[in-house]
C-alpha cells in the first residue's frame, strides 16, 4: 500500500517540499522515514507517526503550532497524531528523554521512530563533519 495522497498533500500544504532537512528536502527525509518504518513492518499508526513526526515542527521546519491536531489526527489516526505530539515535545536529546521514560508501547514506539528518523539521515550527514549540537539534536 502507497501512501495516501491526502496525507502528501496536507504535507505539502505546510510546505515541507521547500524546507531543507538534513541535506534533503524535508517532505523526501518524512517519506524516508515511512518507507524505513514499512520496511521494518511497523504497524500502520507507526508508519503514519514517521510520515508526520515533524509536523509540530523542529529547529529547522519553523511550523511550530499544535492548532491543527484535530486535522492530523483525521488524517493519520488519534494513535499516531499521539505518538508525533509526543515525540514533539520531548527534550532534548530525544533518545535521553525517551530512555526516561516508563516501560511500555509509548516509549517503545518513540524509539523506533527515533531509530528511523536517525537512520534515514545517516548517509547524508557525515559524522566526522557533525558537531556535538548536531550529533546529540541539541
Amino acid at each position: 500500500m502507497s501512501i495516501e495522497q491526502k496525507k502528501l498533500d496536507y504535507l505539502m500544504q505546510t510546505e515541507t517540499n521547500h524546507k531543507s532537512h538534513s541535506g534533503a528536502i524535508l517532505i523526501d527525509h518524512l517519506v524516508g522515514v515511512h518507507d524505513i518504518l514499512k520496511e521494518w513492518k511497523a504497524p500502520q499508526y507507526l508508519q503514519d507517526a514517521g510520515l508526520f513526526h515533524s509536523i509540530y515542527g523542529t529547529t529547522i521546519f519553523e511550523h511550530q503550532s499544535t492548532n491543527d491536531r484535530d486535522t492530523i489526527r483525521e488524517l493519520i489516526g488519534e494513535q499516531a497524531e499521539e505518538l508525533v505530539y509526543q515525540f514533539s515535545i520531548l527534550i532534548q536529546p530525544r533518545l535521553n528523554s525517551i530512555r526516561g521514560l516508563d516501560d511500555g508501547q509509548l516509549k517503545k514506539d518513540l524509539q523506533l521512530l527515533w531509530e528511523a528518523n536517525k537512520l534515514e539521515q545517516r548517509d547524508r550527514i557525515k559524522a566526522p563533519m557533525m558537531s556535538w549540537k548536531e550529533a546529540y539534536d541539541l
